[in-house]
């Protein structure tokens, strides 16, 4: 059942929770090294009657809660900014040059605060301990396997099932969207060096053209999804860097490529690396290269492992959803090959996860149809801007009727 005190409690602390996304927006730290975020993070959740340790896996903040016999359950909000430039031209926007919560984690964050300020005020309606996570590292970084690393599950109560939430693009704020099975792909990162033999731009005749062979490799990547994966298997290679040469008429030895290979399978993965390899080694022997000199291929030392969400945990989730919310702004969202380090929190299926998406996009941007009537900045763009009020308040009012709701289910 829908609970009223829950919203009135969330009307009386939005203002501070809007005050901590500002200051999180205008100050965004990077990677690991969240350090202010995770103490203003500690500050407020020490304020609000939970024990915390900081430090976590460096700026990690772990905050318990433990309210009688019950159910674990721990709820995560990432920290960490991108270096991207925020032009959103908003009071609220970054004051550092060249960074920004173009993610939206500095609302996450805010809004972890609020859910856990409701469940200790709310201690009589539910027993069980409650486990917040602030975690740093989300993007590029593997923040959440580096918490559990540094002992997240054997010096804190292990929880029955984890919760999280990230802002949608694409959503009106006021409506949430839930995925069950299949959210999010494995991620990896790869760097290709691409060799050849330098020489004159005037006469390439004496040199092999590094430049040549990596449009060659670049170009035949793209047929290792069209044609040797399982179009029924979400799959995606892209080339987003290539850099080689500084003059006009020198042909370089070496061209560097930056890729990312997403699937939602270690075996399709594999697949993909294998025919990256056979790739790059065919065409230099093609171009006429001696083996000591075929493309070298190197992997991050970590997968984004892929996000399946536990369907019974999202069943439960949606319920509450729709009661809370009503059944119209409770929409089904399709698996995305964006990545998201969340995954690891379930111990490869050990654990039940959830991720669900927050509406975070101003409604009048939306036609009677639910079309939207301009451009929705994606995430990671610099123009990204989810919508306060409504999206922080329903964040808050709907997470914490879930909690509520999984610590009391028989």
């Amino acid at each position: 059942m829908k609970d009223n005190h829950i919203e009135t409690l969330v009307e009386g602390d939005y203002p501070h929770l809007f005050d901590l996304f500002c200051q999180y927006n205008q100050n965004p730290e990077l990677g690991m090294d969240t350090f202010e975020t995770a103490r203003q993070q500690a500050e407020e959740l020490r304020a609000a009657g939970y024990e915390v340790t900081e430090g976590v896996a460096q700026t990690g903040v772990v905050a318990v809660l433990k309210n009688g016999e019950g159910k674990t359950i721990l709820f995560r909000a990432d920290m960490d900014a991108l270096p991207v430039r925020d032009e959103r031209g908003e009071a609220w926007a970054s004051k550092i040059e060249g960074r920004g919560h173009q993610c939206g984690h500095s609302m996450h964050s805010a809004m972890l605060i609020g859910i856990a300020r409701n469940m200790a005020k709310l201690r009589d309606k539910w027993q069980g301990t409650a486990v917040f996570v602030c975690q740093p590292g989300e993007e590029f970084q593997n923040g959440s396997q580096r918490m559990i690393d540094d002992g997240l599950y054997e010096r804190f109560p292990k929880p029955d099932c984890c919760l999280a939430y990230h802002v949608s693009p694409t959503l009106p704020s006021g409506t949430v969207g839930v995925v069950k099975g299949r959210a999010m792909a494995l991620v990896q990162m790869l760097d290709i060096k691409v060799k050849g033999v330098g020489g004159h731009g005037g006469f390439p005749v004496t040199a092999i053209d590094a430049i040549v062979l990596a449009a060659s490799i670049i170009m035949r990547l793209q047929t290792i999804v069209s044609r040797e994966i399982n179009p029924f298997e979400p799959a995606v290679v892209s080339v987003c860097m290539i850099k080689g040469g500084e003059n006009h008429n020198v042909l370089p030895p070496e061209v560097d490529l930056k890729l990312t290979v997403r699937a939602y399978s270690y075996e399709v993965y594999d697949k993909i690396l294998a025919a990256i390899r056979r790739i790059c080694d065919s065409e230099a022997a093609a171009s006429g290269l001696p083996s000591t000199l075929f493309p070298t291929i190197s992997q991050r030392p970590f997968f984004t492992k892929p996000l399946i969400n536990d369907p019974n945990l999202v069943a439960k989730m949606e319920k509450t959803f729709k009661n809370v919310l009503g059944e119209a702004n409770v929409r089904q969202e399709p698996p995305y090959t964006f990545g998201e380090d969340f995954a690891s929190y379930g111990l490869n299926g050990q654990i039940p996860i959830a991720l669900t998406w927050l509406g975070s996009v101003n409604p009048s941007l939306f036609d009677e149809n639910g079309q939207p009537t301009t451009f929705l900045p994606p995430l990671h763009h610099p123009q990204f801007n989810p919508f306060p009020e409504k999206t922080i308040k329903t964040g808050v009012v709907a997470m914490t009727e879930v909690m509520v709701d999984l610590f009391t289910e028989i």
